[in-house]
C-alpha cells in the first residue's frame, strides 16, 4: 500500500511539474502576445510624464481635450494624474461638487469623494462611509483635480500600475516596462515626443543643443511609498469664395480666414503697409481718402484682418538699441575712468493690435499682444486669431518675452508652464502659438515648443506647422485647437520638402502631404491623426520639382515640371493605398491651382517652349525649355483617369511674372461671375510694346478662358512710410478696384472703364 502511495505521489508530482511547464510556456507565449498587442489593447492605457497625450486602445488622444495644459505631473518623485481623465478611461463617472470642493467618482456601485487640498478620500457604498488617508493631498492644477497615481489606479479602479523611464502603464495585468525597451520606445514615439518642461535647467539643456534622451532619464524611478507633502511645491511651481457683394481674401480652407495687405467690408477699403493702415471710402467707384492709422515708427505692418467691427493689425516691432556704457580695463587718465558707449541688445517681437472700427473713421484701440521673435504666419477662426512666431534666444538662454495689454502694459517672460520640449530633437529656439480673442478682454493664451516651423496649415480643429529639415525630410508638429485652448497634439516626419501651405491638407482625420526629394523624386504621404504614415506614393516624376498642389476631398492634383507640365491625379479614398489615377502632359506649368467648379480646375503659371539645336547628323535635339508668358489653363477633372486641358490662354511673353506665382492671396477669384484677376508684369517680344505693368482680368465662364482686359498702371513716384505698396484687385458690387503702390483706381466691372483714381499723399 505504501509503495502504491509513493508511486501515485510520484505520478501526481510529475503531472503537476509537466503541467507547470506547459502553463509556464503558455504564460510566456501569452506574455509575448500581450507585449505585441499591448499598444492596441483596450485593457491598458499609457501615459508619459509631462505629455498631454494618452495612448488608449491603440489610439492617441488628448489627456484632457478641454484643457491641453493637463499632463501627468511629477513633483518630488510623486506622480499626480487628472482624476477625471483617468477615471473615465475605465468607465467611471466623475463629477465635482463646487460648494463642498470635492471631486466625486462613482465606480462599480461605490461612491468616492476627494476633498481638494486634503490628504484623504471617502468611500461609500450607500450604507456606510470609510475614510482613507493618502500620502499627499488632492490639488487643483490648471482647473483639474489631480490625485496620486497609486490611489486612483490601484485603490479605486483596481488596476495595476507599471512605471519606468517616464512611461506609465495602467492595466489589469503587469506590463514589463523596465525590461521591454521596444514597448517603451513605441510608447515614447507615440506620446512622448514632446513633454512639458519642468525646470529652467532642463530647458537650458535642450536649447543648448544637448540630446536629452542620451542624458540621465528624468524622473526615471517613482517611489510609490509615503511621500513628503508636495503642496508647497505645487503652489510654487478649401477654398471659400464669398457669396456677398464684395470680395474676400483668397483662402485655402473654408471658414479659416487669412491675413492680407488689403481687406474690404463692402464700403471701406483697408490697405496696410510700412507702419500705417489707410482707410479709403469706396462708394459706387468714387474714392475718398478718409482716415489713417499710423503706428509707431518701430513697427512694421505685415498684414491685417477686418471682420465684425474689428481691425486686426499684424507685423513686427523692434526695440530701439540702447546705449550701454562699459568701463575699459585701463588706467584712469587725468583722474577719469575710460569708458566706451556701444549699442546694447535689441529684441524683435511679432505683434497683434486690435482696433474697434464700428466707426471706421474713428478707430479705437482695444488691446495688443506682442511675442518675442519673428512673425511667421497667422489664421483667424471666428473671433480667435492664432499667431505663429519663431524665436531664437541670444546671449544667456532665456524664456521669450511677451506683452499682453489685458494683463499689463509692461513686458513679462513667458511662463515656464507654457513651454514644451522635444527631448530627442533639440532646438535652439521656440515655435510659439498665441491665441487672441479679438472681441473681448480675455488674456492671450500661449503654447510654446522648442522647435522651428515655417509652413502653416490650419482648419477648425487642428494647426500644423512644418519645417523643411537639412536632411531632405520635413518635420511636422500638430496642435489641437478648441477656441482659446491650444495644445500640442503630436509630431511626425515625411521624406522630402514642402513647397508651400497647399502641400498640406487634412481630410476625415488624415493629413495628406506632398513633397519633393532631391534624389528620389516626388511623393504623396497620408498620415493618421497621430501623424503616423498610413500610405504613400513615392518616386513620382524623378528629376522634376513640385510646382503646385491642390487637395479636393479624397482627390489630389499635383503639378511637377522640368521641361513639360505633368498634372497628376490621385485617388486618396483609401488612406492606406493612395494611387495615381491619371496624368496629363502639356507645355508650361501651373504655380497655382484653384477649383472653379465641381469638375473644373484653374491653373495659373507660365507657358514654356522647347529650345532646340541640331546634332551632328542635322537632327533637331531638345536641349532645354524657356519660360514664356503667363499661362492660364482650365482642366476638366471629371474623369480621374483622363484629365483634360479644355482651354488655355497666354498673356505676355518671356520675362512676364506675377506675385500670383507664389502668393495665392494676390489672386482675386470671383466664382459667381467667372472672373480671375491679379497684378502682373508683362514683357513682350514685340520691340515696340516692350513691357506693361497692370492687372490681368480673365474670364473662365462657360469652360472657356477669355481675356477681358488689362488694367494698365503707371508708376506714381510717391513713396514713404505712409504709402503702402500693396498690389491687389478686389471688387465691391459693380465696381472693380485695382490697388498698386500707393494708388487706387476704380473701374466699371462690366466694361472695365475707369471711374475714379486716388493717389495717397
Amino acid at each position: 500500500m505504501q509503495k502504491k502511495m509513493i508511486i501515485y505521489g510520484i505520478f501526481i508530482m510529475t503531472f503537476l511539474l509537466l503541467g507547470s511547464i506547459v502553463v509556464t510556456a503558455l504564460n510566456e507565449t501569452e506574455k509575448e502576445e500581450l507585449n505585441g498587442q499591448a499598444l492596441s489593447s483596450n485593457e491598458v492605457i499609457y501615459l508619459y510624464t509631462g505629455s498631454p497625450l494618452i495612448l488608449s486602445d491603440g489610439n492617441v488622444e488628448m489627456l484632457d481635450e478641454d484643457n491641453p495644459d493637463i499632463v501627468a505631473t511629477v513633483v518630488q518623485s510623486r506622480t499626480l494624474l487628472p482624476l477625471r481623465a483617468i477615471s473615465e478611461c475605465f468607465g467611471a463617472e466623475v463629477s465635482y461638487d463646487q460648494s463642498a470642493k470635492e471631486a466625486i467618482i462613482d465606480y462599480e456601485g461605490k461612491h468616492y469623494r476627494f476633498p481638494v487640498g486634503q490628504k484623504k478620500y471617502i468611500m461609500g457604498d450607500g450604507s456606510t462611509e470609510v475614510e482613507f488617508m493618502m500620502d499627499t493631498q488632492s490639488v487643483i492644477l490648471d482647473g483639474r483635480t489631480m490625485v496620486p497615481l497609486r490611489v486612483i489606479s490601484e485603490n479605486i479602479l483596481n488596476r495595476k500600475v507599471s512605471y519606468f523611464d517616464r512611461v506609465i502603464a495602467i492595466s489589469d495585468y503587469d506590463i514589463p516596462l523596465e525590461s521591454d525597451n521596444v514597448l517603451r520606445e513605441e510608447v515614447r514615439a507615440k506620446i512622448g515626443e514632446a513633454v512639458r518642461v519642468k525646470s529652467m535647467k532642463e530647458l537650458e539643456r535642450v536649447l543648448s543643443g544637448a540630446e536629452v534622451s542620451k542624458l540621465q532619464p528624468l524622473n526615471s524611478v517613482v517611489d510609490f511609498g509615503q511621500p513628503a507633502d508636495v503642496s508647497a511645491a505645487l503652489e510654487a511651481g478649401s477654398t471659400a469664395v464669398s457669396d456677398s457683394s464684395y470680395s474676400s481674401t483668397n483662402i485655402q480652407v473654408e471658414g479659416i480666414d487669412e491675413a492680407d495687405v488689403v481687406k474690404t467690408d463692402g464700403r471701406y477699403i483697408y490697405i496696410a503697409g510700412n507702419n500705417v493702415v489707410r482707410i479709403v471710402e469706396a462708394i459706387d467707384g468714387k474714392l475718398r481718402d478718409k482716415s489713417m492709422i499710423r503706428l509707431a515708427t518701430n513697427k512694421n505692418v505685415s498684414d491685417i484682418y477686418v471682420a465684425d467691427d474689428r481691425l486686426v493689425i499684424l507685423g513686427t516691432v523692434w526695440e530701439e538699441y540702447k546705449a550701454v556704457s562699459k568701463l575699459l580695463p585701463q588706467p584712469a587718465i587725468d583722474g577719469r575712468e575710460i569708458g566706451i558707449i556701444y549699442p546694447g541688445p535689441s529684441r524683435n517681437y511679432s505683434f497683434i493690435d486690435v482696433y474697434d472700427i464700428s466707426d471706421p473713421l474713428n478707430a479705437v484701440f482695444v488691446k495688443s499682444h506682442e511675442m518675442e521673435g519673428n512673425y511667421q504666419s497667422s489664421r483667424k477662426n471666428g473671433e480667435i486669431v492664432y499667431l505663429v512666431t519663431n524665436m531664437y534666444p541670444y546671449g544667456d538662454i532665456v524664456l521669450p518675452m511677451m506683452k499682453d495689454t489685458t494683463v499689463s502694459n509692461k513686458s513679462f517672460r513667458l511662463e515656464l508652464d507654457d513651454v514644451m520640449i522635444m527631448p530627442r530633437y533639440p532646438s535652439r529656439g521656440y515655435l510659439i502659438v498665441s491665441a487672441i480673442n479679438i472681441n473681448n478682454e480675455e488674456k492671450t493664451e500661449v503654447e510654446a515648443i522648442t522647435a522651428y516651423g515655417a509652413i502653416m496649415y490650419m482648419n477648425e480643429s487642428s494647426l500644423y506647422i512644418a519645417a523643411n529639415d537639412w536632411n531632405d525630410t520635413t518635420s511636422i508638429i500638430k496642435f489641437s485647437l478648441n477656441g482659446m485652448k491650444v495644445g500640442y497634439a503630436g509630431s511626425g516626419e515625411v521624406k522630402g520638402y514642402l513647397l508651400n501651405q497647399f502641400s498640406m491638407d487634412e481630410y476625415e482625420g488624415h493629413l495628406r502631404v506632398a513633397t519633393t526629394t532631391w534624389e528620389q523624386g516626388n511623393g504623396l504621404y497620408v498620415l493618421d491623426k497621430f501623424l503616423n504614415i498610413t500610405g504613400s506614393v513615392e518616386g513620382l516624376a524623378k528629376g522634376e520639382n513640385i510646382y503646385s498642389v491642390r487637395f479636393m476631398g479624397d482627390r489630389a492634383y499635383i503639378v511637377t515640371f522640368r521641361t513639360i507640365d505633368p498634372l497628376f491625379v490621385f485617388d486618396l479614398s483609401d488612406s492606406e493605398k493612395p494611387i495615381v489615377t491619371g496624368e496629363l502632359k502639356v507645355p508650361g506649368f501651373s504655380n497655382y491651382l484653384h477649383p472653379v467648379g465641381e469638375d473644373l480646375l484653374l491653373g495659373i503659371g507660365a507657358d514654356t517652349y522647347e529650345i532646340y539645336r541640331k546634332d551632328n547628323s542635322g537632327k533637331d535635339v531638345v536641349i532645354g525649355a524657356r519660360q514664356g508668358g503667363i499661362k492660364f489653363s482650365l482642366f476638366d477633372i471629371s474623369d480621374m483617369g483622363k484629365p483634360k486641358e479644355v482651354s488655355k490662354y497666354v498673356v505676355g511673353d518671356s520675362g512676364s511674372s506675377s506675385a500670383a506665382f507664389y502668393d495665392h492671396k494676390a489672386v482675386m477669384i470671383d466664382k459667381a461671375s467667372g472672373n480671375v484677376a491679379f497684378d502682373a508684369y508683362l514683357s513682350y517680344d514685340n520691340q515696340e510694346k516692350g513691357y506693361q505693368q497692370g492687372a490681368i482680368v480673365m474670364s473662365f465662364d462657360d469652360n472657356e478662358l477669355a481675356l477681358r482686359g488689362i488694367l494698365e498702371s503707371i508708376p506714381t513716384g510717391v513713396y514713404g512710410n505712409d504709402i503702402p505698396n500693396a498690389r491687389r484687385v478686389i471688387y465691391i458690387g459693380d465696381e472693380l478696384y485695382y490697388i498698386r503702390d500707393g494708388k487706387i483706381t476704380s473701374y466699371n466691372y462690366d466694361n472695365l472703364k475707369e471711374i475714379d483714381s486716388l493717389i495717397f499723399q
